[in-house]
């Protein structure tokens, strides 16, 4: 039996054991193999001459929970139930703790296209695993699909790696990708004020943030898109197909108006040899599911996320959240919450104060915000959980 069980070995797990394993029994589970989530690849400059190193950090966090915790990796959890304790089956087997958190992340959203079963294919989030931790490069030349702040951010990383990205833009719109050159305008210029200081967008330069000038600045953009950092970004360009025989050979890109309609007889082909597909994060949250957590749907939070508290609880007894599997934010929050919910959990009411208020900060002054209403989202979520709070006391 243990006292705590979490699953999930990425920022957030392993701060969380850290915390715990001074005062308890901790066994910390994950399905990858090798410990540190998120963290492996992530390397970009924060402000001039401070850098982010998410390895490094992981290093530092495996090492501190490893001799005084017990990881599983290469472990995957397919059923949780509740009675007295909670009992998590596993693929190496079966244990028991009295608490639990989840602390499973984040997928990556990636909309399919003709072409994307080719090798030389990935999401940016495998591209940067493969570049920053595993020193490989994913290729020579490649093309991103998608805007939004994780793939704007992995695209820089690639410039630390000498690795060409020729285009990045839009996936051609359709029943299930309803994303337009607006929606990728606004995403520069939420990085514009909020990401590392030297991605500073074409929309932002273009229109600041009067918002009356959006739409004339959209308009205005360039067809063939910007250079910005030395990254080719194109808002009203859409890859129709990915192309090769065996592997990847080059991309089919058809321009659109400012509304995101293609534009006829004006499609051309990049050449490249690999392909970066991009649509955001979700929380994955089938864990919480299978114990019949009530989930809300939030946009700003990326999807749907299990009902929890700012401190952490969820409606179950004993039973903790933590991380991208509570909204999608960066890396700095989900060690944060990690530690909150251990402090939650060991019952440290001031260390627990003070870290929820080194979240607002961090959260406040963020970076990199995966959506504009995050803030909003997550006052939003507190209240549905006062509500449902209030309810079941009644």
């Amino acid at each position: 039996m243990f006292d705590t069980i979490i699953i999930g070995a990425g920022p957030a797990g392993l701060s969380a054991a850290q915390i715990l394993q001074d005062d308890q029994k901790v066994l910390v589970i994950d399905e990858y193999y090798h410990a540190g989530g998120r963290l492996l690849g992530q390397l970009y400059e924060e402000e001039k001459g401070k850098w982010w190193n998410g390895l490094r950090i992981a290093k530092e966090l495996i090492s501190a929970v490893e001799k005084k915790s017990e990881i599983l990796i290469n472990t995957s959890v397919y059923d949780v139930e509740h009675d007295q304790h909670y009992t998590v089956h596993t693929t190496a087997g079966v244990f028991d703790s009295v608490n639990l958190i989840i602390a499973t992340g984040a997928r990556e959203k990636s909309t399919p296209l003709p072409g994307w079963d080719l090798p030389g294919v990935m999401t940016v989030g495998a591209a940067q695993i493969l570049t920053n931790f595993n020193r490989v490069k994913p290729g020579n030349k490649g093309v991103i699909i998608g805007i939004n702040p994780l793939s704007m951010v992995i695209a820089m990383e690639f410039g630390y790696a000498d690795i060409e990205v020729a285009k990045i833009c839009m996936p051609q719109r359709n029943i299930i990708n309803t994303k337009s050159p607006k929606d990728a305008f606004e995403t520069l210029l939420s990085l514009g004020s909020s990401a590392p200081s030297k991605l500073i967008s074409a929309g932002t330069v273009l229109a600041g943030k009067a918002k009356p000038l959006h739409q004339t600045a959209l308009k205005m953009f360039p067809a063939t898109g910007v250079k910005a950092l030395g990254l080719p970004i194109s808002i009203k360009e859409q890859v129709l197909s990915i192309n090769g025989s065996k592997i990847v050979e080059s991309v089919t890109i058809q321009k659109a108006g400012a509304e995101g309609r293609p534009i006829p007889n004006s499609t051309y082909n990049i050449d490249c040899d690999f392909v970066c597909i991009s649509d955001g994060l979700a929380p994955l949250s089938e864990i919480g599911s299978l114990l019949n957590l009530k989930h809300v749907y939030s946009e700003a939070l990326g999807g749907y996320v299990p009902l929890h508290s700012r401190t952490m609880r969820t409606e179950l007894p004993n039973l903790y959240v933590a991380g991208n599997v509570t909204g999608i934010e960066n890396a700095k929050v989900a060690m944060l919450q990690g530690r909150a919910a251990a402090f939650n959990i060991l019952g440290y009411r001031g260390r627990l104060s003070d870290t929820l208020r080194h979240i607002d900060d961090e959260r406040k002054n963020a970076k990199v915000k995966f959506h504009k209403d995050l803030l909003s989202g997550r006052e939003n979520l507190e209240n549905i959980w006062q509500e449902h709070k209030n309810t079941v006391h009644s």
